[in-house]
């Protein structure tokens, strides 16, 4: 996917301007950190410069394109040589484009670019790809028993993709008592997995094992690399009245439905940091890969909602709709479910219980049974 968009992208990107606008676009000084496990290379450039990234292999390189931008002298080198880099090469390839190319030591590697908005610069991130999250789904998948059964081979659902909510250094809301959100949705994700396993004919994918961050873009990566059929993003809520309660699942639309559903889109919302194509370019890409799957989107947050609540016996505060990152640009049904208010004590005791979570496992297994039994027999007629 990445390849069929980077043209489009590209042509976007390094559509003619007046070359004298952009003659004060000067890149600076590159920075280059080694670290035992990863690279970081730094360049410094215009607030409104822009990106196109390529790699390239035999040798293996990392392209990087920059427009608006300018670089005088007309070429620079960089000499590295750690475990990842060998060298760096900026050159002025055309008018207004500044191309950077990072000459890699290993193609055992993996990368990450972002776009700096504090002090703005492009910044590449190279390390092993042994310890890059899609790269070891990828591996598990080749290795799944499940490899041979493809879309085309088979029909129905049978790959379901889990996501448990923040992680890492983003720890997501915290309780009252300390609770922390990140370790909840990890527990509650790891419950619905084994029984989805145990009971269906299914294989689930997990986006992260442990206590590891993962972008918000990466888990939509990941779920659309390994050929998922259902997504399921699993979070706690917050609020700032400590008695508010109950359950919410949302389904991804540009259109805000249902009270509260616009701050709590905000809110999950505000860890997302990658800038590797302009926004705009970003939500018309995200949205019409999207759109297709609203509706069964919408379908499959009805019936979990109902399943969740009846099971546990929570408040149900509704279906609803808005813009979360985290499920746009997924080729599949997908949504976001809130399993509790982990701002209210009560609720907050209840989620720490683990028999607690096991019943929230079970009422979100049971809605996606319901669901993945209706869609199969749907589409065996």
């Amino acid at each position: 996917m990445k390849r069929y968009l980077f043209w489009i992208i590209a042509l976007v990107l390094l559509f003619p301007f007046s070359c004298n606008a952009y003659q004060d676009y000067q890149i600076g000084e590159v920075k280059v950190n080694s670290g035992p496990d990863l690279t970081t290379v730094i360049i410094p450039v215009k607030k409104g410069t822009g990106y196109v990234v390529r790699e390239l292999t035999e040798p293996p390189r990392i392209v990087i394109n920059l427009y608006p931008a300018n670089l005088d002298p007309p070429y620079r080198e960089i000499r590295v040589s750690d475990q990842f880099v060998q060298k760096i090469r900026l050159s002025r390839d055309s008018k207004n484009v500044v191309k950077v190319v990072i000459d890699l030591n290993t193609p055992d590697y993996s990368f990450d670019i972002s776009l700096q908005r504090e002090s703005p610069a492009v910044v590449a991130e190279i390390k092993s790809a042994h310890e890059d999250a899609i790269f070891q789904l990828l591996k598990q998948e080749k290795n799944s028993p499940f490899r041979s059964e493809t879309r085309e081979d088979k029909k129905g659902i049978y790959c379901i993709v889990i996501d448990p909510g923040h992680g890492g250094k983003d720890p997501g809301a915290i309780g009252p008592s300390g609770l922390k959100e990140k370790d909840i949705t990890l527990q509650i994700a790891k419950k619905l997995k084994s029984l989805l396993e145990k009971n269906l004919p299914v294989k689930v994918i997990l986006t992260r094992e442990g206590d590891k961050y993962v972008a918000l873009d990466e888990r939509t990566e990941i779920a659309n690399m390994v050929g998922g059929d259902l997504f399921i993003s699993i979070h706690t809520n917050a609020a700032w009245d400590r008695r508010v309660q109950g359950v919410e699942t949302f389904y991804n639309s540009q259109y805000v439905y249902g009270e509260g559903a616009e701050e709590v889109a905000s809110r999950e919302n505000t860890v997302f940091a990658s800038e590797t194509l302009p926004s705009k370019i970003k939500n018309i890409i995200w949205d019409l890969i999207q759109n297709q799957y609203r509706s069964e989107s919408k379908a499959l947050s009805r019936v979990v909602q109902q399943s969740l609540t009846e099971t546990c016996g929570m408040v149900s505060r509704g279906v609803k709709s808005a813009q979360f990152y985290v499920l746009r640009g997924i080729a599949m049904p997908a949504i976001l479910v809130e399993v509790g208010f982990i701002s209210n004590p009560w609720e907050e005791r209840k989620l720490k219980d683990p028999e607690f979570q096991k019943l929230v496992a079970l009422g979100l297994y049971r809605g996606l049974r319901n669901y993945i039994d209706s869609f199969n027999r749907k589409v065996s007629q």
